[in-house]
């Protein structure tokens, strides 16, 4: 009986620290791990990536072409992707967003700023910010939609979406580009 009890809790205990532990995936396989961190250049390339990994032993990577093709990262509880920069141009450039919708269909948000200070020879300071924002839909096929564009959301999203018709009958609202987290988390619940 000891045994048992024994084999029972070392069995929870790897099953928890599958499900609480980060991790991060490479063609679409999990490597769990704890003290999972990662670097990026300016044009948003993994550029270090740092964890511990089942059996307590450190691993640090460092160097763009020696890091494994990542996909997504799980840390602290967070999906960070890796998504297109621009819709129309899917293998050119990337960014890293947080992944706020998860199911059929995935939604992610990336929003950075910087401010940049301006010195005029008259003595005049003025800070000038400007930002980039992400906001896309990835669909089960991995096309990337920008939710902010009209004509993606109306060519291609909203078609789709009004293809089940249990979202159809459920969602009598406007698709408004500001509500389209909770549309597709609608969509997410009833149409999987």
């Amino acid at each position: 009986m000891k045994k048992l009890v024994t084999l029972f809790i070392y069995l929870i205990s790897l099953t928890t620290f599958s499900q609480d532990q980060d991790y991060f995936i490479v063609n679409k396989e999990k490597t769990y791990c704890s003290d999972l961190s990662f670097e990026i250049t300016s044009q948003s390339y993994l550029k270090s990536i740092s964890y511990t990994d089942s059996s307590g032993k450190k691993i640090e990577i460092e160097g763009r072409k020696k890091i494994p093709n990542i996909s997504t990262f799980y840390i602290n509880g967070n999906l960070i992707d890796k998504i297109p920069q621009k819709v129309d141009k899917p293998k050119k450039y990337i960014k890293w967003a947080k992944r706020v919708v998860d199911g059929k269909l995935i939604v992610n948000y990336y929003h950075s700023e910087m401010t940049t200070r301006n010195w005029y020879s008259n003595g005049d300071i003025k800070d000038i910010t400007t930002g980039i924002t992400k906001h896309y839909v990835k669909m089960p096929n991995g096309t990337y939609y920008d939710i902010r564009s009209s004509k993606d959301r109306k060519k291609h999203i909203i078609p789709y979406l009004k293809r089940c018709a249990n979202f159809k009958s459920q969602y009598k609202g406007d698709f408004n580009k500001r509500d389209f987290n909770e549309i597709i988390t609608l969509y997410n619940q009833v149409c999987e």
